[in-house]
């Protein structure tokens, strides 16, 4: 105990700052018992509160999650009840559709049917339903009625729902907005339930899609978010996100739909969970009849808010009492105490950032001296961190214009050899456009040695590729393009697009025994990220070689190897941020996709 002591009083009078001497002998007595009671009604009051508040945002996600339950459950079972209708399935397994415009019975019947949906319109949920038919039963329903509901298979194909229902074994499908085209949502609706009905012996389909409004799910959840920056938000199993309270609360509180269910424990409670470093409480629930998962967050200050007010009471109560005690004990810091202090909590700075200059009009005397001799240190220091930024950023430069250098030749030399083969055959006009396009390809490739270009230009690049590519193999590839208008103008790196299609094209699609599939590229903006997602029905890729794509140890083959995929996004991280780059996601035998992410950035010009 002696010895315990005897540190204190060396530690007080030796290495304690004289301010903190000051303002320790006049707070201490003050201070003690006001902190000892101050913690512990804070660990009661949070423990109230905070139990209270949960359970009160249980029961509203309880609420919430049956309101929007019952209002797919109201849309999907009036699109059942018009699927099992009998006129419908008589005029699909028709084999001549056609008589139906020729007899009278079967003409009243089908403009009963068509009736009969018009019915379902005027739902105040529901803003369009359209039959989507192959060419003969499309023309056979029109000739017997103009409605517009009867749509043909052609305005279906290429949507990606389309392409799901195609590469899957799905009979519905619950889409959310970047499932659907830019022309459904402006005419039809943002959502859409949509069902995949199979007849003829289950070779030929038809689709009955009902759409409504993003507004019929976005009120629900709006109504019932509990605080300002608290978001409750839809996702599906393709981590899609159906529909949100708040568009950038629900990216910042994303968990990835396959790990909802670990990361929160239960459905019967929320779960606290650590996300940004930030405390939140989350809770999930299942949205019966779909693959939907409804998520809440709430920041834990917002649960705590109800008791900020007695809170603050409190501590204003014997801020009183600190305040004056600081007072007494800061009027005696004298002017020497006040300027040996700048100077360390400036040098303190110097941890978190380059150093600052200190006032020089602070006398003469050896604090003078000693404020004079710390401005000429801190000019030093900063012209060294200056020529070392300069350097690092010369490096990071040199070694992305290397990576981007690094361009497989093949694609030249196959299409000469393809030009060479044609003007052989006398295909004047083809070698022509396929010179054009050959020229315009490697003016973008080569765009004056640029390292960035518009979004604009990188999807005509691509494009140009694939129409090259399909010039050689006889029009294989079908290709989609489905990124806004707004935000073509924006930065992105040149030749991000053509590795991944041409990954997908020679290891995706013609390794299937077709040698033919789709590649559809979709984007869109996420608070300050451009999000681009590069997906095909091809072979897939299995799911030991996936980890080993995105860093360079994949191993080559007769076909090329995986450094183009390595080096897009060894690209993009040098550019920007680890956060940023390629990620895959993939099902062997089924489909792949590549999702590419990066900061949202306008265009202004290249950058060398």
């Amino acid at each position: 105990m002696k010895h315990m002591l005897q540190k204190l009083h060396h530690y007080y009078f030796h290495h304690m700052r004289l301010k903190s001497k000051f303002m320790l002998s006049h707070l201490l007595l003050a201070l003690a018992p006001t902190l000892a009671l101050a913690i512990l009604s804070y660990q009661q009051l949070f423990h109230i509160i905070t139990n209270n508040t949960l359970q009160s945002l249980h029961a509203i996600s309880e609420q919430t999650a049956a309101t929007v339950e019952a209002q797919i459950s109201h849309m999907e079972t009036s699109l059942s009840s018009l699927e099992s209708q009998d006129t419908f399935w008589s005029f699909l397994r028709s084999r001549t559709p056609s008589a139906y415009g020729k007899s009278a019975r079967l003409r009243e019947e089908l403009i009963a049917f068509t009736d009969s949906v018009g019915y379902l319109e005027e739902d105040d949920l529901v803003s369009a339903v359209r039959v989507y038919l192959d060419e003969e039963h499309y023309q056979a329903a029109r000739s017997v009625s103009q409605s517009e509901l009867y749509a043909p298979m052609l305005k279906a194909q290429g949507t990606y729902w389309h392409g799901i229902f195609s590469s899957t074994d799905k009979n519905t499908l619950f889409c959310p907005s970047i499932y659907l085209s830019p022309s459904e949502m402006k005419q039809y609706g943002e959502l859409a339930i949509i069902h995949k009905i199979s007849y003829d012996n289950e070779e030929s389909a038809a689709y009955l899609a009902l759409y409504f409004p993003q507004q019929v799910l976005d009120s629900i959840l709006l109504k019932d978010s509990p605080f300002t920056n608290s978001v409750i938000y839809i996702m599906n199993e393709r981590d899609s996100i159906v529909s949100t309270s708040n568009r950038t609360l629900s990216g910042l509180y994303h968990l990835p739909y396959e790990k909802v269910p670990s990361a929160i424990s239960s459905i019967h409670r929320f779960d606290s969970l650590t996300i940004m470093g930030e405390k939140v409480y989350m809770g999930y629930k299942r949205i019966a009849g779909t693959d939907w998962y409804m998520i809440s967050a709430i920041p834990a200050g917002n649960v705590f808010e109800e008791g900020k007010t007695l809170l603050f009471q409190f501590i204003a109560l014997y801020g009183i009492v600190l305040i004056a005690g600081c007072v007494i004990a800061l009027s005696l810091s004298n002017s020497i105490i006040r300027r040996i202090s700048s100077i360390v909590e400036q040098m303190k700075k110097v941890r978190s950032g380059p150093p600052v200059h200190l006032n020089t009009e602070d006398g003469q005397d050896e604090i003078g001296n000693l404020v004079e001799t710390y401005n000429y240190m801190t000019d030093e220091i900063n012209h060294l961190m200056a020529q070392q930024l300069l350097a690092a950023n010369d490096l990071r430069i040199s070694e992305f214009k290397a990576l981007q250098s690094q361009i497989n030749p093949h694609f030249l030399y196959n299409t000469l050899d393809m030009i060479g083969w044609m003007a052989k055959a006398g295909k004047g006009q083809e070698v022509s456009k396929a010179v054009q396009m050959l020229s315009r390809f490697y003016k973008l490739t080569l765009n004056k040695g640029n390292i960035t270009v518009a979004v604009q230009e990188e999807l005509e690049h691509v494009s140009l590729y694939v129409q090259l590519q399909n010039m050689r193999y006889n029009h294989k590839i079908h290709f989609f393009i489905d990124v806004p208008e707004e935000m073509t103008d924006y930065e992105i790196p040149k030749l991000v697009f053509q590795p991944i299609v041409e990954n997908a094209i020679q290891h995706g699609i013609f390794e299937k025994e077709s040698k033919e599939g789709t590649i559809v590229i979709m984007g869109w903006q996420e608070g300050e990220t451009l999000i681009f997602v590069v997906s095909d029905d091809g072979v897939g890729i299995p799911e030991e070689k996936i980890t080993h794509l995105l860093d360079g140890s994949g191993q080559s083959d007769s076909k090329g190897s995986n450094i183009g995929i390595y080096n897009t996004h060894r690209r993009l991280q040098l550019y920007y941020d680890t956060q940023f780059g390629l990620s895959y996601r993939s099902t062997s035998g089924k489909e792949t996709e590549v999702e590419i992410r990066i900061p949202a950035r306008k265009f202004d010009g290249p950058q060398r």
